[in-house]
């Protein structure tokens, strides 16, 4: 289950599961300062799953 070729799709989430609590605890401590826009929601949904998918593409073609 943990080989090494898939270390770096869980080195992924971990970072981000990081950076969704940081900013977590960030807006809790400073609720005013935290602003979240449309655009910024978008990029904490739909940024993992880009990177992902942007590493599974390059991995496809660098193996052809």
């Amino acid at each position: 289950m943990f080989d090494k070729g898939n270390l770096k799709y869980f080195f992924i989430w971990l970072i981000s599961l990081l950076i969704s609590g940081l900013l977590k605890l960030i807006g809790y401590l400073n609720p005013k300062v935290l602003i979240i826009n449309n655009l910024f929601l978008l990029l904490l949904v739909f940024g993992p799953a880009l990177l992902v998918t942007i590493v599974l593409v390059i991995n496809k073609f660098s193996n052809s």
